[in-house]
């Protein structure tokens, strides 16, 4: 089978030849002698969910220019830089200091200053002018060739809510949840009915894939709890899946930590997929009751803690992978997924640590080779 049909099968709840393998490393970590292994496998052989052009979400659904200034360089310790957006709405400026790590980690910064940092900033958004967001049909096509049959195509799908807990400062912005709730549904009812128009519109083009959003992990426990989520997050989330359901395509989120015990919510929330699915302590996921509870309703992706391949043996992540297969490849409706980015292979880590995270990656694909062949 090829990748895109593996997928398939495993997200119409079948069973395909094996196991859907799910496997990225960063960019330059595939140029690395000892990743050739890894980054021939990923090329060859994984069954990726793979991003491709949809819409210009622009700045939060507004249509914005972008500059970036350094204000403070001191190589081999930190850059400071501010990241400006100007819409029409005005302009909304962040700070942050990103780390020389041996060289300059753009996904490691302190941030100094959010976008939306004040009252004022969310009143600006919540009242913003809105209309339907540029829609890229014929990158979007190209881009599926690009894929073929090589991957799953997934279109990167505005989350209002999420995005704003993001882009704001955290000591403020659950706050205003509580206090300022009624421009909170403001900005939620104007900028998800943008998203949806864009979805529709999305749909009359021809693009009708699956969607991806993220930052679901900000919307439950520790961060927010049952009552704001089924008042937050729920109707407008099932607004934008409906949507997309009625132009034939699927919802997958990127939800890390305790989602356990909101899965079957998300479920009735519309969304047909979900990884990583993290276990303690990173999370609260039992993989197994998770395949009780909405196995038959949702794609579930992950369980297998790359984190831990800093200190673990590869006879322990086989183990792993032996067990996820286990719990819920049964009947399809499973790929296994690091719950790491990148499989936590980091071309900054020191070389024996490097080594180590590397053969337990060759062990997670040999262990998934090995058990997750059909029928199990």
């Amino acid at each position: 089978m090829t990748s895109r049909e593996r997928l398939n099968a495993a997200a119409e709840f079948r069973e395909a030849d094996r196991v859907p393998i799910e496997l990225q490393i960063g960019p330059e970590e595939k140029k690395l002698p000892e990743c050739r292994r890894i980054a021939d496998f990923i090329a060859n052989e994984a069954d990726n969910f793979m991003g491709v052009a949809g819409a210009d979400w622009g700045f939060f659904g507004l249509p914005c220019g972008y500059r970036q200034e350094t204000l403070e360089d001191r190589p081999g310790e930190y850059r400071r830089i501010r990241q400006t957006y100007s819409t029409e709405a005005g302009d909304f400026y962040a700070v942050a200091k990103y780390f020389y790590r041996p060289h300059l980690d753009l996904t490691d910064c302190r941030w100094e200053k959010k976008h939306v940092s004040s009252l004022e900033d969310l009143v600006r958004l919540a009242d913003a002018p809105r209309r339907v967001c540029p829609i890229h049909r014929e990158k979007h096509l190209e881009h599926l060739k690009m894929v073929g049959d090589r991957g799953m195509p997934v279109v990167g799908c505005l989350h209002p809510l999420g995005n704003l807990v993001r882009r704001s400062a955290m000591e403020e912005i659950y706050g205003w949840m509580a206090s300022e709730k009624a421009i909170i549904h403001r900005f939620l009812e104007k900028t998800n009915r943008q998203v949806r128009d864009t979805i529709l519109d999305m749909g009359k083009e021809g693009i009708s894939c699956w969607f991806g959003v993220t930052a679901h992990e900000m919307l439950i426990p520790p961060w927010m709890g049952r009552k704001h989520f089924d008042e937050l997050v729920f109707p407008y989330d099932k607004e934008i899946n409906d949507a997309i359901h009625s132009i034939g395509g699927k919802v997958r989120a990127h939800c890390h930590g305790k989602c356990m015990h909101f899965l079957e919510r998300m479920s009735e929330m519309g969304i047909d997929s979900i990884e990583p699915l993290e276990p303690l302590p990173y999370g609260d996921v039992d993989l197994k009751e998770a395949k009780r509870l909405v196995g038959d309703r949702m794609l579930l992706s992950g369980n297998i803690v790359s984190p831990d391949f800093l200190r673990l043996d590869k006879g322990d992540v086989k183990e792993l992978v032996k067990k996820a297969i286990k719990d819920a490849a049964a009947g399809g409706g499973f790929t296994l997924r690091t719950t790491g980015g990148h499989a936590d292979v980091n071309m900054s880590l020191e070389k024996p640590i490097l080594k180590k995270v590397v053969e337990n990656v060759e062990a997670y694909i040999e262990a998934a080779l090995d058990y997750g062949r059909y029928p199990l």
